[in-house]
């Protein structure tokens, strides 16, 4: 695979600066999966199966959910309600307006649940599963005002797990699926029957680990392999770019051990990919038609690998949470005072104290934690 070329770009995006850091449980071994912003606050899943709320930029915990009874998956955020996703089979709908004592409504699967995602029309709930003892990878639709019996189910269309599901943004009858069986399929789901639902069909030839849309009309498709590798498309199925291992670009100082996720700006129209180290630096990265422009490293929230990344370019901040157990807030805003933070790392009353990205803070390493709960 040719060297992916990478130029230097920080002017491109106002610098973000460690404002804040938290942790989910203190004293306890504990991962962030996913951190999502929501009207009100912060929710952020872990490998504990809870979900804790946390106010913006302070990271005071607000409160917990306790449902789910195995790995959380995903979260969503929709219109003063939360969504959330586990292997043990169930879409739970949080009213965020009510008390968070129960779910406003439960959507069950046959099989344990990997991905979901809402129509952009609010109309239609899809969900995909992990492949079961029938050899059947099924992506379920469920009408949110009836949540007790899906109304189809597409069996046919992958071989293995549904690792994603997107929602087309532009096209509330579009909808966009992601599996470790390589495929990325296109659906109408105004077509009732499956096959004729199926608009077109793309193989990355590598498990899809994720997959989203981006561009103007959301025309365009990205593709991030299990293996660190990543292709963009068209929504017609058509390849554009494929860069093969990311990881290569360490060739160019700078250093990627995985792929975090990526945002779209709307107003730049620009794609950009959020990477990091197995010590827990982030790096951020615009993604051109066949090169990457550094932005950014964001150095000392964290010192595992990060799963977790939610960006708002347009606001200026960003969370992020990892397999340290923390989470930490970034924002453009230069911090007046360095951060504290407990560690879980050190004796119990005792503190760990960091400054912002990018001034030579250290922190300390974890990497004999590190382990797949995938």
């Amino acid at each position: 695979m040719t060297r992916i070329p990478v130029t230097q770009a920080p002017t491109l995006l106002p610098k973000l600066h460690l404002s804040n850091s938290a942790m989910f449980e203190l004293g306890k071994d504990v991962y962030i999966y996913e951190a999502v912003r929501t009207d009100i606050g912060l929710a952020v899943s872990g490998s504990n199966h809870k979900i804790g709320f946390y106010e913006p930029e302070t990271l005071q915990k607000n409160g917990c959910l306790e449902y789910h009874t195995d790995q959380l998956t995903q979260m969503r955020s929709r219109e003063a309600s939360l969504f959330t996703c586990s292997i043990d089979r169930q879409i739970a709908r949080w009213d965020l307006r009510q008390a968070l004592t129960s779910p406003a409504q439960v959507f069950k699967a046959d099989d344990p649940l990997l991905s979901f995602d809402i129509s952009a029309n609010n109309a239609l709930l899809v969900g995909g599963s992990r492949l079961n003892d029938s050899y059947s990878a099924n992506i379920t639709f469920w009408d949110p005002r009836a949540p007790s019996t899906p109304i189809k189910v597409f069996e046919n269309s992958h071989s293995d797990d549904v690792s994603q599901i997107n929602c087309c943004p532009s096209a509330s009858n579009q909808f966009l699926s992601g599996s470790t069986d390589g495929l990325l399929c296109t659906f109408d789901v105004n077509q009732a029957d499956e096959d004729d639902a199926l608009l077109y069909v793309a193989n990355t030839n590598a498990s899809v680990a994720k997959c989203g849309y981006f561009g103007p009309n959301s025309q365009f498709i990205y593709a991030q392999s299990d293996m660190e590798t990543l292709q963009l498309w068209t929504d017609d199925s058509t390849q554009l770019t494929d860069f093969g291992d990311v990881r290569d670009i360490k060739e160019s100082g700078i250093p990627i051990d995985y792929m975090v996720g990526f945002q779209y700006d709307d107003q730049a129209q620009r794609l950009y990919m959020v990477s990091g180290t197995n010590d827990g630096d982030l790096n951020l990265l615009h993604v051109g038609a066949g090169s990457f422009e550094h932005i950014q490293t964001l150095s000392s929230g964290h010192s595992a690998i990060v799963r977790a990344f939610g960006w708002d370019i347009c606001q200026g901040w960003a969370v992020s949470g990892g397999e340290d157990g923390r989470l930490s807030w970034w924002s453009t805003s230069v911090p007046t005072t360095p951060v504290v933070v407990n560690s879980l790392q050190q004796p119990s009353g005792t503190k760990k104290t960091f400054g912002s990205s990018n001034n030579g803070s250290t922190s300390a390493s974890n990497g004999n934690r590190r382990f797949s709960p995938y």
